[in-house]
C-alpha cells in the first residue's frame, strides 16, 4: 500500500486513518517494512518532520523500492536504472552460459536476450523511461559483442549495423506513448487524477512532470498534433508509425556516423549498405568463421591500419604499412585480402590443406 500526503499533517492524518482502519478489520501492518520518503529537490529533512504509525515513528529513508521500481527523494531514476542493470546483469550472464554451452545461433540468442534480459531492462519503463541511459545500453551492447565474438571496444555503430539491432530507448518510448494514450481512456479514478493533475502542472506552470515529457517526446518526433488531439488517433494504428519515425531518425543518424567514423570508412562504409541483420551470420554455421568474418568487417582486427592506431607506439596513418611483404602499402583490409603476397600464400596452404583433409 501506497499512503501519499501533501503536507507532513496531511500524511500523518492518512497514517491514523489506516490504523483505525486496520484496527476494525482485525489487520496488521509490518512496521519495520513501513518506510517514509519525502520527496524533495535537496537537502536533509526538518528536524521536526517525523511520522508515527501506532505512536511508533517511522523510519525515513533517501529511496524505496516499491513493486520492483527504485523512487528516489529526488524524483529521479538514476538509482532504478542501476537496479536493473545489476539484475540484468546477473540474468545475462546466466543466458550466455546457456548459448555457449548448445552454440546458439546470433538470431536465436537475440530473440532469448529479448525475452529474458530485455523484460528486465524495460521493466516498468512507461513510468521511468524517458531517459536513453548509457547504463542501460551498455548491456545490451555487451551481450550483441559477446555473441559476435569481439572486444568490448568495438565501434557501437558497426555491432547495431551487424545483427540489425536498435537502441532499446526506441522500444521504451513506445511503451510510454501506449500507456499514455491508455491512460486518456482508463476508468481508474486514481489513474485519471494523477495524470490530470500531472498535465495541468505541465501546461499552466510548465513542471517537468511525467506529461511534460510525453509531450517532449511526441514534440521531438514530428507528432506534436498527436498530442494537442489525442482523440483523434486510435493507438492501434499510430504506435508503428510512431516507433517507425524513431527507428527512421535513428537509421539516418547511424548512416551519418559510420560515414565520418575513423575506424568504418575504411571498408565497413562500402560494404554496409543497409542496418538490417547480415545473412552471413545465418549462413556460417562455424563460430570461429562467423567471428573472423565480423572482425574483418568492422575493423576490430590486429592489422596495423588498427594495431598501431592507439598506444605509446601509435604511427601515422601512412606508415601503417605492411611488414610482411614488399608491397609497402598500408596493412588494410583490402591489402590483406587482395593484395598481400604473404597471406596469400598462407591462403593457398591453408586451402591445399584443407583438401587433403
Amino acid at each position: 500500500m501506497v499512503v501519499i500526503g501533501k503536507t507532513q499533517q496531511d500524511l500523518q492524518k492518512s497514517l491514523d486513518s489506516l490504523y483505525r482502519y486496520c484496527c476494525y478489520w482485525g489487520l496488521e501492518v509490518n512496521i519495520a517494512k513501513t518506510k517514509i520518503v519525502v520527496f524533495r529537490k535537496r537537502g536533509p529533512i526538518k528536524i521536526w518532520e517525523k511520522w508515527y504509525y501506532d505512536n511508533v515513528p517511522l523510519d525515513i529513508v533517501n529511496d524505496f523500492n516499491h513493486l520492483g521500481v527504485v523512487f528516489n527523494y529526488t524524483g529521479s531514476f538514476v538509482l532504478n536504472n542501476q537496479y536493473i542493470v545489476g539484475k540484468s546483469l546477473k540474468a545475462m550472464q546466466v543466458l550466455v552460459n546457456n548459448i555457449n554451452k548448445y552454440d546458439v545461433s546470433p538470431v536465436i540468442s537475440l530473440q532469448l536476450f529479448d525475452s529474458f534480459v530485455g523484460s528486465i531492462l524495460n521493466y516498468a519503463c512507461p513510468v521511468w523511461g524517458f531517459t536513453k541511459s548509457k547504463d542501460i545500453e551498455r548491456v545490451h551492447l555487451k551481450f550483441c559483442k559477446i555473441i559476435l565474438g569481439v572486444k568490448q571496444s568495438a565501434c557501437n555503430d558497426a555491432i547495431y549495423g551487424e545483427l540489425g539491432r536498435y537502441p532499446l530507448y526506441i522500444n521504451r518510448y513506445a511503451h510510454i506513448i501506449k500507456y499514455w494514450f491508455k491512460l486518456l481512456k482508463t476508468d481508474n479514478i486514481i489513474l485519471k487524477h494523477i495524470y490530470q493533475n500531472a498535465f495541468e502542472q505541465c501546461i499552466i506552470n510548465n513542471v517537468k512532470t511525467w506529461a511534460y515529457y510525453v509531450k517532449y517526446i511526441l514534440n521531438e518526433f514530428g507528432f506534436s498534433e498527436v498530442w494537442n488531439f489525442p482523440y483523434r488517433f486510435e493507438v492501434e494504428t499510430f504506435l508503428p508509425i510512431f516507433k517507425q519515425r524513431i527507428i527512421d531518425c535513428f537509421k539516418q543518424k547511424w548512416f551519418a556516423d559510420i560515414a565520418v567514423n575513423n575506424v568504418l570508412n575504411t571498408l565497413y562504409v562500402y560494404v554496409k549498405t543497409h542496418s538490417s541483420l547480415e545473412n552471413y551470420l545465418n549462413i556460417l554455421c562455424c563460430k570461429t568463421s562467423r567471428k573472423c568474418l565480423t572482425k574483418l568487417r568492422i575493423s576490430a582486427h590486429k592489422l596495423r591500419i588498427e594495431s598501431a592506431r592507439y598506444g605509446r607506439d601509435r604511427i601515422e596513418r601512412q606508415e601503417r604499412v605492411c611488414l610482411f611483404c614488399d608491397i609497402n602499402e598500408i596493412e588494410d583490409e583490402f591489402h590483406f585480402v587482395l593484395k598481400c603476397k604473404a597471406y596469400n600464400e598462407l591462403d593457398r596452404k591453408s586451402t591445399r590443406l584443407n583438401s587433403s583433409h
